[in-house]
């Protein structure tokens, strides 16, 4: 037991520190040292250099949501350095491609391109991306660094990439935040314009013309339970709103995640069985009336516009995050609006249709649908 605990503790320790080790005798051999000072302190080439987004997967989590947490902070950064398109690198270590975390535990040089290939979409949300690069190796990266310095401002800095600390924390407490000290809001964070238009094009043909309201339906067996969607009690909720409101919930979850009893409720459809795919679902939160279901990766699409939400069941560590605002059992962060929640604890009937109530009120719902929309959207059909 007690070396299963060590190898747990100096583990990360010893693969941390021999990396801060490598880096800095790889940045100091040769000239390099000279051309990788641009990523400790860049130069200022405004309107030629783009930003280019380091996301190590020896520290990040294989994850949806972070994943688009970093595409928001990159718009910050693209503003705030005044460069043009955003070039996105990912990099692991091919002979240990998992993280520490223990989800990820399954993940080896055999599959680990089978799982980047489910993040690579998620990369559709940001409307500024330009090149995308995955690289097997660390020495790889830092040599096209060092290469290509004139062409770059890097982020994370050099430090907090040789440190491997995790970037969550950085993009809400620092980059956001300072952000939203100067300008008082943060950028929007949208799909690409195709994108949208089919998500669009999806609700005309299965939701028209009622609202769409998504929802997701989280339900994994085998990691973070706690999180799990209660599907007695939206099924409840959904009851309830029949006849009641003119929506129909748009149910986003794997095949998998479906409960049944679902298909038995008038006013929900299942995404899946449209056969839609990461990026469409993606859209089709970000083009919705309003967001609803548990925490989890694709619910942070919701989070960087105006669209009201409620996100159940949350983890989230209040004491790791600047100036959260807490309302009653609910949170939300600083630059949200008040009909931006998350709550803690299990998802009761009785507190979706509250909340659903209230964002309810922000909407229009006689003038959501408008003319020019659906005489559009008669005429095509995109992606669905």
């Amino acid at each position: 037991m007690i070396k299963s605990v060590l190898r747990k503790v100096a583990g990360p320790l010893a693969r941390r520190s021999g990396r801060l080790m490598r880096f800095w005798v790889w940045a100091v051999s040769s000239w390099r040292l000279f051309r990788f000072v641009a990523w400790v302190l860049p130069t200022s080439q405004e309107g030629e250099r783009r930003l280019l987004v380091v996301y190590d997967l020896s520290y990040q989590p294989y994850s949806i949501g972070d994943i688009i947490h970093v595409q928001e902070a990159a718009l910050a950064l693209r503003e705030t350095h005044g460069v043009g398109m955003i070039d996105f690198a990912m990099v692991y270590d091919h002979h240990n491609p998992s993280p520490v975390d223990e989800a990820y535990a399954g993940i080896n040089r055999d599959n680990v391109h089978h799982y980047l290939s489910s993040l690579l979409p998620v990369l559709q949300v940001n409307s500024f991306l330009g090149s995308v690069m995955i690289f097997n190796s660390h020495a790889q990266l830092e040599k096209y660094v060092a290469d290509n310095e004139s062409r770059y401002v890097v982020w994370p800095s050099a430090g907090k990439y040789a440190s491997g600390i995790y970037l969550n924390y950085v993009i809400f407490n620092e980059v956001l935040y300072d952000y939203y000290q100067i300008h008082g809001s943060i950028p929007r964070l949208e799909c690409r314009p195709f994108l949208r238009d089919a998500a669009l094009d999806f609700f005309y043909h299965h939701v028209w013309p009622d609202i769409p309201v998504t929802v997701q339906m989280r339900n994994n067996p085998s990691y973070g339970t706690h999180r799990n969607a209660h599907i007695d009690s939206w099924i409840e909720f959904f009851n309830g709103c029949r006849n009641r409101y003119p929506v129909k919930f748009v149910v986003i979850c794997a095949l998998s995640e479906v409960d049944s009893r679902l298909r038995e409720c008038s006013n929900v459809i299942i995404a899946k069985d449209r056969y839609t795919n990461l990026e469409l679902e993606l859209a089709m939160i970000h083009e919705s009336a309003l967001h609803m279901g548990s925490s989890s990766g694709m619910a942070t699409m919701a989070e960087f516009n105006d669209k009201p939400y409620l996100i159940v069941n949350t983890d989230i560590n209040l004491e790791r995050y600047k100036e959260m605002v807490r309302d009653d059992n609910f949170v939300r962060f600083f630059f949200a609006s008040p009909f931006q929640r998350f709550s803690f604890g299990q998802e009761t009937s009785e507190l979706l249709a509250g909340q659903f109530e209230r964002m309810m009120s922000t909407i229009d719902t006689g003038e959501w649908w408008s003319p020019e929309t659906i005489a559009k959207h008669k005429k095509q059909n995109v992606l669905t």
